[in-house]
């Protein structure tokens, strides 16, 4: 069921992103890619279910949409294309980092392998579609990590196992 819930809410955000202002197939693929990169991470971390990573996961994209915001109000850098003073830090990469990076430090750098190329990919295109220039993408990606990495803990695997004469407790962690 929550694997339902997941794909749902990523069918959706696709949905919803795919109206905002596109003039070709590669930004459209950036603005989906922003989108899936985090509900994909959300998506792990229901599925587990793993309810202090999604808290945890939570608080970090809130965290990093706030900071991104607030130095985008703070900043105002004409974006490339010209078209308004939001350029300064890229969003879109912003959301994408944070999803692969909760994903590398909550479950281990194989499985964020392919959210960090999509993320990376996220953050071409908006330099590709002249929405920001190279250090606005940069600084997205360094902003959301960085909080992500200080908000998310590593997911540990405990168990624990009795038998008449002993009880063995393993603790395992994934990088």
């Amino acid at each position: 069921m929550p694997k339902n819930i997941a794909l749902s809410g990523l069918i959706i955000a696709c949905t919803i992103c795919s109206g905002a202002r596109a003039e070709s197939i590669l930004e459209q693929l950036g603005n989906y890619t922003q989108v899936i990169v985090p509900a994909y991470a959300l998506g792990m971390a229901v599925s587990e279910p793993d309810w202090t990573g999604t808290k945890e996961f939570a608080y970090s994209f809130l965290a990093m949409e706030m900071s991104v915001a607030a130095l985008k109000h703070i900043v105002k850098e004409t974006r490339p294309d010209g078209s308004d003073k939001n350029s300064f830090p890229s969003g879109h990469t912003a959301a994408a980092f944070s999803g692969a990076t909760f994903i590398h430090k909550r479950y281990g750098i194989k499985k964020a392998i392919v959210p960090y190329i999509a993320a990376g990919f996220t953050g071409y295109t908006r330099i590709a579609e002249k929405r920001h220039y190279f250090h606005d993408v940069v600084a997205g990606a360094a902003i959301s990590s960085l909080i992500t990495w200080l908000v998310v803990s590593e997911y540990g695997d405990v168990r624990i196992s009795a038998a008449p004469d002993e009880i063995k407790i393993n603790y395992s962690t994934k990088f």
